[in-house]
């Protein structure tokens, strides 16, 4: 074991240690194993898939999170100039009528 550990510290593997090579010797045969190497590649473009499906959804989000934060900075600016409810709802309606509903954003007027 301390001999395992000494090679591995030094960045060296033993290749001729009886469990290394019957390691690399498995490893052999799950690669050339035409079943599973199907296994591996439907696995791989799963994990591709999933990965962009949540890059996706990451981008969604971080949008979303900008738009909302952007109408709660032009609320606040609006106040700041004494705007009625109505012409802030208008505005929002105008900049943002296409991603959030009416009263989605009448609760942001609500709320801020």
């Amino acid at each position: 074991m301390w001999f395992f550990q000494y090679h591995c510290f030094t960045g060296k593997i033993n290749i001729n240690d009886s469990f290394i090579q019957k390691l690399q010797s498995n490893v052999e045969k799950y690669k050339t194993n035409p079943e599973r190497r199907k296994e591996l590649m439907d696995y791989q473009m799963k994990l591709d898939d999933m990965r962009y499906v949540g890059e996706k959804a990451g981008i969604k989000t971080g949008k979303e999170e900008e738009r909302i934060d952007a109408i709660k900075k032009m609320i606040n600016l609006s106040r700041k100039l004494n705007a009625s409810n109505d012409f802030i709802l208008k505005q929002l309606t105008d900049d943002y009528g296409a991603y959030f509903s009416q009263e989605e954003l009448k609760q942001f007027i609500k709320n801020n």
